[in-house]
């Protein structure tokens, strides 16, 4: 297909982003080297010089950005657990993309936003298998997201961490997809509603009765929205697959005897994952809200910090 054809494909915007620059760890420290949004952008779309820019002219709405992003400066503005209600109406839930809606029961902008964190949530709220339609991905402006996608379902299948949940494929062909649309007999909806009210329950009694608030001051802490959906996730995961998400997600800091405890770190962690002790010591360290995004380590006067 010509370039010229592929610019008909509707695409998504920046408008299918929640942006915050006050979290980016350029703009919260200026000699911050991260760059993880702009680096993994196909379009070139985001500039980090002069803080966190996006050019909306560019950006084609492919979320990638949204995957890399270790501090919740770019998450896609999708109710993920409101999609994952709708996929489980169905026996054989098939995801897709605002380009390809009459094949699909629920969607994203792109599933070039599915990270490996949304992905183990996947497998391990819904049964049997649910298909990713990729059927009009070569064709799209997005189709850089492919591989990357493909990539991360293979190493969470390598990983062991898929194993006993729903089963993740793709469909890049009609055959493939063998997309059955959802039923509304009269037995089919009193059993779906049923069904996703207990689940909702469910979902409800695991996530924290206090809400998010996305706010854009710089001394907010927050855990990425990535993060809080792994840590909703990984409670029901057996002992040994736990032990598993903690080698792949999880991350330690090391203060070494040169910390001075002067608690500049915990004032610059977006997260909150570090928390003045009231001692003369360096801080608590909080595994389960760091994200691994290392500005502790770049801010440190005393080069005390490590991961």
């Amino acid at each position: 297909m010509s370039s010229s054809a592929k610019k008909q494909v509707p695409v998504g915007s920046r408008d299918d982003l929640q942006i915050d620059p006050s979290r980016c760890l350029r703009t919260r420290f200026s000699e911050s080297v991260c760059n993880h949004c702009q680096a993994i952008c196909p379009a070139a779309a985001l500039s980090l010089e002069d803080g966190l820019v996006i050019n909306q002219e560019q950006c084609s709405g492919c979320l990638l950005c949204t995957t890399v992003c270790p501090s919740g400066a770019l998450e896609q503005q999708a109710d993920f657990q409101a999609i994952i209600l709708q996929l489980r109406k169905v026996p054989k839930p098939v995801l897709g993309c605002c380009r390809s809606k009459e094949q699909a029961h629920a969607w994203l902008s792109c599933l070039g936003g599915l990270a490996e964190e949304h992905l183990l949530t996947l497998s391990q709220r819904l049964s049997g298998a649910l298909t990713l339609n990729l059927i009009h991905c070569d064709d799209c402006p997005n189709s850089a997201i492919l591989p990357l996608l493909k990539e991360r379902l293979q190493r969470m299948t390598a990983s062991g961490l898929t194993a006993g949940g729903c089963n993740l494929v793709t469909a890049t062909s009609q055959v493939e997809l063998q997309y059955q649309p959802e039923t509304v007999d009269r037995r089919s909806f009193f059993a779906s509603f049923r069904n996703s009210l207990f689940q909702a329950a469910a979902d409800v009694m695991q996530t924290s009765a206090k809400p998010v608030e996305r706010s854009s001051s710089y001394g907010d802490k927050r855990v990425p929205q990535r993060r809080e959906l792994l840590n909703q996730t990984r409670s029901s995961l057996p002992e040994e697959q736990q032990a598993t998400a903690v080698k792949q997600f999880d991350h330690s800091i090391r203060f070494s005897t040169a910390c001075s405890a002067c608690q500049g770190c915990v004032a610059i962690c977006p997260t909150g994952a570090l928390i003045s002790t009231g001692q003369e010591e360096h801080p608590a360290f909080l595994q389960d809200r760091c994200t691994g995004c290392g500005l502790c380590a770049e801010f440190c006067l005393d080069q005390a910090i490590s991961l």
